[in-house]
């Protein structure tokens, strides 16, 4: 709560930029836009991201030709949720209400306006029109089909596009359960057993022993390959419209899918596994492969895809302009409604970085592989590695605690401090090897322990509490409180 008004309030002064992807693509003013995307495909299950095992060749061969996408992510790692991030721009619990998408500016409407043709065909009926996710769209279409079906159909609206300017949007439901057993997948998946699931997981299941387990992921990798191969066919058909030499072709997912690494299956939670998808972006103009290590969210996708096209995105929007150069100061947020009926939330910083006004505290710079930032994910090789990012997170709460500063200086001079309850807190804790971790994936004293302080302007002087206080009590608590009428932040 707190660390999201201090980031905000701390840009104007405090911002470090980065150089956008115009560094490495041009912009695509004239181009054609195809987006292809899978549902619950994980990143780390393809080669190109350096999975094992041959699920993905054609995949890899287009990343080749890309510019792909180490750190992307997903606003919300369930196909409604993410897709009305990745449509809006917008973290979709803005835009995403009553399970429908909200009247909203979509990329497909934003492109229509400046004079696209643009057709979306997604294998998924969580994106029914009754939903509103067809906003934008001149032609949608939308249903539960094999996905050969949704090949062919696809084959089919490229035909009508590809004599005017267009957007267009294909989701396939492979790798999604159920997940089959493909005869050309055998090399993965196969051969057939005799088990529970020797053909098909069916939508929902569970595992009782570790031979399921690894049947339900081969069949999962063996959609992956089926998947690959309808990619394959659709780039064919792609190039002999010859639109390969006037189209931006970008690939990517919903959601990733879970396999028993955190005790559950398919995609309920925020873990990496769910959370990280695959990204990639190839140009015609850009010849050869690069990797990129921008922080991506799917949020970014509207204003990133407006800007190479040379649009302006909307405005107060949550994504960013990732084209341009951008402020390299920001969190990753996914929030996902679990099987357990609740919200689950992962929020990160993407790195604890040096500041020169933190000094006392991180610096000076060494020569390290940490001198300067741990980067958003990080290990430590040896003790001294782990006193550096603990003093560079150190130095990050004392940059924090400076933006803390300014922001109560401007509440005062609005004449604030007399009229406002102020509450400060945070998320989370974090971990620096106590229990063998690090940064925030259990459930320890360090992590779980919050700061929490409230100031209310009509007591003078400080006292501490023992009450307990667990964050679901803010919402009561302040309820309590405003019968005072104050004004509470």
């Amino acid at each position: 709560m707190a660390t999201a008004i201090l980031q905000a309030c701390g840009k104007e002064e405090n911002t470090r930029t980065r150089p956008g992807l115009a560094e490495q693509l041009p912009d695509a003013a004239g181009l054609n836009f195809l987006i292809v995307s899978f549902d619950a495909l994980r990143a780390d299950a393809m080669g190109a991201y350096g999975y094992h095992r041959d699920t993905s060749p054609n995949l890899d061969q287009f990343a080749q030709e890309s510019v792909l996408f180490d750190n992307a992510y997903t606003a919300s790692p369930t196909t409604p949720t993410s897709f009305a991030a990745a449509f809006t721009g917008q973290y979709p619990y803005r835009v995403f209400i009553g399970w429908k998408l909200i009247p909203s500016v979509t990329l497909a409407g934003l492109l229509q306006e400046a004079g696209f043709y643009t057709f979306g065909l997604f294998n998924n009926m969580q994106l029914a029109e009754e939903r509103h996710f067809n906003q934008g769209f001149e032609k949608y279409t939308v249903g539960t089909w094999p996905d050969e079906k949704v090949l062919a159909d696809a084959k089919k609206f490229l035909d009508e596009a590809a004599d005017q300017r267009f957007f267009g949007w294909v989701h396939f439901l492979s790798p999604h359960s159920p997940y089959e057993y493909r005869e050309m997948s055998s090399h993965l998946a196969g051969p057939k057993n005799e088990g529970r699931y020797t053909l098909t997981s069916g939508g929902n299941f569970d595992i009782a022993n570790e031979q399921e387990l690894k049947r339900v992921r081969d069949l999962y990798d063996g959609e992956i390959y089926f998947g690959d191969d309808l990619f394959r066919q659709l780039m064919e058909h792609v190039e002999s419209l010859g639109l390969m030499d006037n189209t931006v072709i970008i690939v990517t997912s919903d959601h990733g899918e879970e396999f028993m690494e955190h005790g559950q299956l398919q995609h309920n939670a925020v873990y990496q596994e769910l959370i990280r998808i695959p990204l990639m972006i190839r140009h015609p103009g850009v010849a050869g492969g690069a990797r990129s290590d921008v922080p991506f969210l799917n949020i970014d996708l509207l204003p990133t895809v407006a800007a190479m096209a040379g649009i302006a995105p909307p405005a107060n929007i949550d994504g960013i302009d990732l084209f341009h150069a951008f402020d390299a100061d920001r969190y990753r947020l996914s929030a996902s409604m679990t099987n357990n009926k609740r919200y689950e939330i992962a929020s990160e910083q993407l790195s604890h970085e040096y500041r020169d006004m933190s000094s006392q505290l991180a610096g000076p710079e060494n020569e390290g592989r940490y001198a300067l930032t741990t980067g958003g994910e990080f290990d430590v090789a040896d003790e001294e590695e782990l006193k550096r990012v603990r003093d560079l997170y150190d130095g990050e709460i004392y940059f924090a605690d400076d933006l803390f500063r300014q922001l109560m200086e401007h509440v005062e001079s609005l004449g604030l401090m007399d009229n406002t309850v102020i509450i400060v807190t945070s998320d989370h804790g974090e971990e620096f090897m106590e229990h063998g971790q690090l940064q925030h994936n259990a459930v320890y004293q360090e992590l779980v322990r919050i700061p929490l302080m409230i100031r209310h302007p009509g007591v003078a002087g400080g006292a501490r509490s023992d009450v307990p206080f667990l964050n679901v009590d803010l919402l009561p608590t302040i309820a309590a409180m405003s019968g005072s009428r104050r004004r509470t932040i």
